[in-house]
């Protein structure tokens, strides 16, 4: 019989791979995955500061600034007198700011009084707002007298703009104006709701304001006194003997007129309902006006 021989099988490599054995001949993908993901979370992050770096460059830091003008100045008033100002106020700077009006220095011993509601204003970037300032002098008030009004930034208060308010105090009216009266008057009126000027009589003004409302041109501007009859008659409709005649004047403005001294300058903010109305066919329709009014003749 012949022998018989026992034969060794051979290790069967799939086998083995179903058995969780890997395979010695395949490689390890392990290492390739690590790297790979080592080099996404490299470019990532990279991007990530580059995106950073391009947000802080385009970003930038508040700037705040102020700019504060006068529409007229060098007024008259008689000892113990008074007379208005109005200032404009614009922020200059890049964001919306509050800003603080007050008296800085008051040579003349003056009363000062900032319209009221108008002693802090906030204002949008590049935007302009005019306000009143009032002044009353000394009964003791003698020559050129001054004051100083000061605007402060609130977001930075070493940015700051002010003004000199001059008065000559050497003057006596006299002559005062009353309802009825027929008078001649130089103005200039501005919007209050950005300063532009939209119509005047001072030649000073046309020649040196800037702020002037679109179509307003020095091809159409005039220069001589306004003419007004029967002042202080619109308001309620004025009953009295004084009134019979002709009523030009918007209301607000026509009021104004009545108890104003011959060379005193007054201002006035007159709302919308008593200039040319909250609505209708006129192009300041809808608009708070302002207007400084200087008393020539009570005729």
């Amino acid at each position: 019989m012949a022998k018989r021989v026992s034969r060794k099988k051979k290790a069967n490599s799939s086998n083995n791979y179903r058995d969780g054995k890997l395979d010695s001949s395949r490689p390890d993908s392990k290492p390739a995955l690590i790297a790979l993901l080592l080099v996404v979370i490299l470019i990532g992050s990279g991007l990530y500061l580059t995106s950073m770096v391009d947000t802080e460059e385009t970003v930038t830091s508040p700037t705040y600034g102020v700019k504060a003008e006068l529409v007229t100045n060098d007024h008259r008033a008689e000892p113990g007198g008074e007379t208005d100002f109005v200032i404009l106020v614009e922020n200059t700077g890049t964001f919306t700011d509050t800003f603080t009006i007050s008296t800085k220095s008051n040579d003349g011993g003056f009363t000062i009084d900032i319209e009221d509601g108008f002693e802090t204003i906030m204002l949008n970037k590049n935007v302009r707002k005019p306000l009143l300032i009032n002044v009353k002098t000394p009964s003791s008030a003698e020559g050129l007298l001054y004051a100083y009004i000061e605007v402060v930034s609130g977001g930075d208060t070493t940015k700051s703009a002010e003004v000199r308010l001059n008065v000559n105090t050497n003057n006596n009216f006299g002559n005062l104006t009353k309802v009825g009266d027929s008078v001649d008057v130089h103005y200039a009126g501005i919007l209050a709701s950005n300063a532009k000027l939209f119509d005047s009589s001072m030649e000073y003004i046309w020649d040196n304001y800037i702020y002037r409302r679109d179509g307003v041109t020095n091809d159409n501007r005039h220069t001589s006194t306004l003419p007004a009859s029967n002042i202080g008659c619109i308001e309620a409709n004025n009953p009295s003997e004084d009134c019979e005649g002709s009523k030009g004047m918007i209301s607000g403005f026509d009021s104004k007129m009545v108890g104003m001294y011959e060379g005193q300058t007054l201002a006035v903010r007159i709302p919308a309902k008593d200039a040319y109305g909250e609505t209708g066919g006129s192009d300041l329709a809808g608009e708070d006006l302002i207007f400084i009014i200087e008393m020539v003749t009570i005729n």
